[in-house]
Parts: structure tokens; C-alpha cells; sequence
């Protein structure tokens, strides 16, 4: 028993001590362009409740799209905040509204922690440098659950010292829900917000395949935010 534990010991030291060089390696670039560790931190990157704005939603599934009009007023009560404006220019029906509520109307889940152990460096040139890295499954909820299968990719403008643009990509296929996702692909488009010491999103992209009854089924979901206001 003694033997057994000693090497579930080293086992675990030597699991550290990789994770520890991993995440060293990636802030010994960092520090190289002068760049704080912070700037990974997921917390940067959620969307304000105190700020309102606009949001154009477009979904394509199989030849169709479907465009919707929203605005998110910071002001009001945290279940009126949401107004569904239009869909397909017109005036959206009982059935669209709840839809829509159903995905944007949930409260913000808690911000992931990074697993040290796969930090990584993808790219470094003189424009852009390129980290990536998976979520602490320990640190996921809910409806997050699936990133623990996903890789997390973050570009940084290196003449700014911001980031410009973060990714998702899967690893393995997810269960999503009751669906069977095989493929997801995900991209945020970023600004700094220097008020709200945030980055704002600008476009986000998610591409979904879905299997269903034997089947695969695509569908692109653009959101489009604008008029940022507090």
C-alpha cells in the first residue's frame, strides 16, 4: 500500500510540475511583449449587464435564415431588459419571442478557469500572437459543461496589446442538450472598451453540425452588436 501511494504521489508531482512548465512557458512569452497574464482571464470577455445595445441575430440552417432585431436595456428590471424588435422585418410572434428569451434571457454563467497544463503558444509572428488553452472541468456549469472537450484560442494584437479575436474549437465529439454536436466552431470579434475596462464583442460566429436521426445538419448563428451605451 505504501509503494502504491508513494507512486500516486510522484505521479501527481510530476502532473504539477508539467502543468506548472505549460503555464510558465506561455507568461515567459507574455513577458516578453510586455503583456499581463490577465489578459487571458475569461472575466475581460463577458458581455456587461450594465451596459445597453443592440443585437442583430442572423441563423442559417439548411438554405433558410431567419433574421432577428433585439436591444438590451441595462436600465430596466432583469426580466424586462430584453425587447425582441423584429424578426425578418416583422413584427415577431409569441412562439419567436420565447425562443429567443429562452437563449439570451438566462443569467450569465460563472467565468471558466483555465487547466495550466494545457496552456499553449499556437502562433507568434510580428502582428499577432496566438494562445491557447483548455477550461478546468472543475470550473464548469450547467449548460457549459461541453467546453470541457473544446480548445479555447485568443489572438492579441501585438502592436495594440489587446486582444482582437477569441475562438473555440472542439476536440472530440460534444453532446450539447439532448443533441449530438460532432462539429463546433465559434469566433468573437473584440474591442476594448477603456470605460468599462472590457472588451466588447463586436461579431460573434457559431457554427454548429448537428447529427439528427441519421442526419447532419448545419447551422450558423451570427450576433452582431452595436450602440454599446451606459
Amino acid at each position: 500500500m505504501k509503494k502504491v501511494l508513494f507512486s500516486i504521489s510522484m505521479l501527481m508531482v510530476l502532473i504539477c510540475g508539467h502543468a506548472k512548465a505549460q503555464k510558465d512557458a506561455v507568461l515567459a512569452v507574455l513577458a516578453k511583449y510586455k503583456l499581463d497574464e490577465k489578459i487571458l482571464d475569461e472575466k475581460l470577455r463577458q458581455k456587461p449587464t450594465d451596459y445597453s445595445y443592440d443585437l442583430k441575430e442572423t441563423v442559417s440552417t439548411e438554405g433558410k435564415e431567419k433574421v432577428v432585431l433585439a436591444h438590451y436595456d441595462a436600465s430596466k428590471n432583469e426580466e424586462e431588459r430584453w425587447d425582441v424588435i423584429s424578426a425578418d422585418d416583422e413584427k415577431p410572434s409569441t412562439a419567436e419571442i420565447k425562443r429567443f428569451m429562452k437563449e439570451h434571457g438566462k443569467a450569465p454563467t460563472p467565468p471558466i478557469r483555465i487547466d495550466d497544463s494545457s496552456y499553449k503558444i499556437e502562433k507568434e509572428d510580428a502582428n499577432n500572437l496566438v494562445v491557447s488553452f483548455k477550461p478546468d472541468p472543475a470550473s464548469l456549469v450547467g449548460d457549459n459543461t461541453f467546453l470541457k472537450d473544446c480548445r479555447i484560442f485568443l489572438t492579441i494584437d501585438l502592436k495594440t496589446g489587446k486582444l482582437i479575436k477569441g475562438e473555440s474549437l472542439n476536440e472530440k465529439p460534444l453532446k450539447i442538450k439532448t443533441f449530438n454536436v460532432p462539429s463546433m466552431t465559434t469566433s468573437a470579434e473584440l474591442n476594448w472598451n477603456e470605460a468599462a475596462g472590457l472588451y466588447l464583442p463586436k461579431k460573434e460566429t457559431i457554427n454548429l453540425v448537428i447529427k439528427l436521426l441519421g442526419q447532419q445538419i448545419e447551422t450558423l448563428t451570427i450576433f452582431e452588436y452595436s450602440n454599446f451605451t451606459k
